[in-house]
């Protein structure tokens, strides 16, 4: 105990002798670090007074925080830093890389037996004591752990502190050399305080995973850093427009915008791919079997040992290998893969939980309305004013649901005027609102129940699909009392958001016929997408569809597009029974998707030209003589 008083005593002489004895900055010191506790969890007397010493120095060139926990989260953060650094390097300790299963060498630390030499106290002639901790030697790197410490003090009330934090404690095991360590945590800093709250995650995860290369270039340090470096470029602007590029070079499935990627999952799938060619390369240069096949021998002989590799020279023999092995892109890659649980501002027993759903939630793996760009115009436009609804009035069939999930893809993505940022679209049923009530006032209750709820949230825009079923519905003999009556005054108000969609018949038989419901919606005519414009729509469904029937599309895009206009010209009016016309692009659809089915049931992983002459022989969308003679449309 005689050594925690002396130590004590050392320290608060530290801090009287740093003058401004009432300063904020001295009493955090002297109140949040000056314990018993503390000093224990350093196992260390001389180490823990050049540390308080240390704080004291630099004490005026950052703020303190005001919460004690913060102090508290620091600490530790410094001590596990400090066990990182003087760790023996046991190496029958190990850990394992979690994307391979090898076994990974724990980073070498200094050896034991050595002491730290001993400090000038406070006042003349005293001495801080030896450090205790046996493990303690001249090999710690005592200066690069103090500077770390009041690294991490002076962006400990950054809101990206705990990023910084895990990113020294996943980095400093995997370099021995310790101003290469430095230097790659400052280009990490340099990102980090400029990302957004979702890239610190994905920043942090780079440098949780850098120890799973240390097995493969724990002989070439710079070259993990320029790795480290080359995964972290992704992340320094938000015009990461190189990305669609090298997924493309990585993956059959093709992609023409940031969007369409899901960030995190390509970037863990990258990594795996990384550490797998790391040890093909490994193997194939220790002359084992298992990489030979996959980069070509001659460029093996030529290459050099990972341990002299220089980055360039690994960048053209991973482009290489990755090229060579691509395939369907998982389906963590796609940004529909992503699943929500509904919004956060509604309460389990909502009664827009109990009777619609979150199409802003929901899972879109591509944009649900390509070519709907004039539609979702006009749709935001309508939105932002004051006192309008929209309706989306046009055929069956010609994707008029489809450009309210564009909206809600495009929310999903805060791709939106600031006015309707932060919006959500529940789509409600009238089938689902008026199920189960038999009693006089009950269907009343439920719709005033959903009237004040959407009051309450006026971030919520509902969603009625075949509008003009609110017309009628729920009225009885004795009262005409039905929805859209009870809908008429909050629409007329204001108060509340509500897209319709209804096909132009009903609009004219149900809403027009109802002067003051028809005033209160503004039309928006969804046309029939011309060849082009579906052809671009089919395009852009066949990763969704793939990623439904675990089925790809092998064909080359030429071949591709071929087919997809074959689809397109089978959907025109000739090629249809006349009593079942089917618009574009419902059917093209419809076939394509049945295509890619009839692949997924015979266990196929690709689809093949006789899935579409299948689809086509079996659609009931299509006239006898048409689907008899199915084979020749796919010559």
């Amino acid at each position: 105990m005689n050594t925690i008083i002396d130590t004590l005593s050392q320290a608060f002489r530290l801090v009287q002798n740093a003058g401004q004895p009432l300063s904020f900055e001295n009493n955090c010191i002297q109140n949040m670090f000056l314990l018993p506790s503390r000093i224990e969890a350093f196992h260390d007397d001389g180490l823990f007074l050049k540390f308080i010493e240390n704080l004291l120095r630099e004490r005026n060139n950052f703020s303190f925080p005001e919460n004690a926990r913060e102090y508290d989260r620091y600490f530790e953060d410094c001590i596990r830093l400090k066990e990182q650094m003087r760790s023996a390097g046991d190496p029958a300790k190990t850990t394992a890389d979690p994307f391979t299963g090898n076994t990974l060498p724990q980073s070498k630390g200094p050896s034991a037996g050595n002491t730290l030499p001993q400090s000038k106290g406070p006042s003349a002639g005293d001495t801080l004591p030896q450090s205790e901790d046996p493990s303690a030697d001249n090999s710690f790197p005592e200066d690069i752990w103090l500077q770390c410490t009041i690294s991490l003090f002076e962006n400990l009330k950054t809101p990206f502190y705990s990023v910084y934090a895990q990113t020294m404690l996943g980095l400093e095991p995997c370099f021995k050399d310790r101003s290469l360590f430095l230097r790659t945590l400052q280009d990490f800093y340099s990102v980090i305080i400029k990302s957004t709250p979702e890239n610190l995650q994905h920043i942090a995860r780079i440098a949780k995973r850098a120890s799973s290369y240390i097995i493969y270039l724990k002989q070439n340090e710079k070259l993990l850093a320029d790795i480290l470096r080359f995964q972290l470029a992704c992340f320094t602007t938000e015009k990461n427009i190189w990305l669609v590029k090298l997924f493309n070079e990585m993956y059959t499935s093709k992609i023409s915008s940031l969007d369409d990627i899901r960030i995190e999952g390509f970037l863990a799938d990258f990594q795996k791919k990384e550490l797998d060619f790391l040890c093909r390369l490994t193997t194939s240069q220790d002359g084992s079997q298992g990489g030979a096949d996959l980069v070509p021998e001659s460029l093996l002989r030529e290459a050099s040992p990972l341990s002299e590799m220089d980055f360039p020279e690994y960048l053209a023999l991973r482009a290489l290998d990755f090229s060579g092995l691509r395939e369907h892109a998982p389906e963590e890659v796609f940004p529909g893969y992503r699943r929500h649980s509904g919004s956060s501002h509604l309460s389990s027993d909502s009664i827009l939980n109990k009777y619609a759903y979150n199409m802003t939630a929901a899972s879109y793996i591509t944009n649900p309305a390509i070519g709907r760009e004039a539609e979702l115009n006009d749709l935001e436009l309508i939105l932002i004013s004051p006192k309008k609804s929209p309706i989306l009035l046009g055929e069956a069939g010609v994707g008029k649901t489809a450009v309210a999930e564009g909206l809600a893809w495009l929310l999903q993505r805060g791709q939106v005027p600031n006015l309707l940022k932060n919006r959500e679209i529940y789509k409600l049923t009238t089938t689902s609102l008026l199920s189960g009530t038999k009693y006089v006032g009950e269907m009343e209750e439920r719709i005033r129940q959903l009237m004040e709820e959407l009051d309450r949230h006026p971030e919520i825009i509902l969603f009625i699909d075949e509008i003009h079923t609110i017309v009628g519905a729920g009225s009885t003999e004795s009262s005409n009392n039905d929805i859209s009556n009870m809908l008429k005054p909050y629409i007329d108000r204001g108060d509340i958001k509500i897209i319709g969609s209804t096909t132009s018949d009903e609009y004219q038989k149900y809403i027009l016929s109802d002067k003051a419901l028809a005033r209160r919606f503004y039309p928006v005519t969804v046309e029939e997408p011309d060849a082009d414009t579906t052809l671009r729509i089919l395009l852009g469904t066949i990763p969704a569809v793939e990623y439904e029937t675990k089925v790809r599309n092998a064909f080359s895009q030429e071949v591709t597009i071929q087919i997809l206009r074959t689809l397109i010209r089978l959907s025109s009016e000739d090629y249809q029974p006349q009593d079942k016309r089917t618009r574009r692009p419902e059917l093209p659809l419809t076939l394509l998707e049945m295509a890619f089915s009839y692949a997924a049931l015979q266990s196929r992983d690709t689809v093949s030209r006789d899935d579409f002459i299948s689809a086509v022989r079996h659609s009931n969308l299509l006239k006898a003589e048409v689907k008899n003679s199915a084979e020749q449309y796919f010559l």
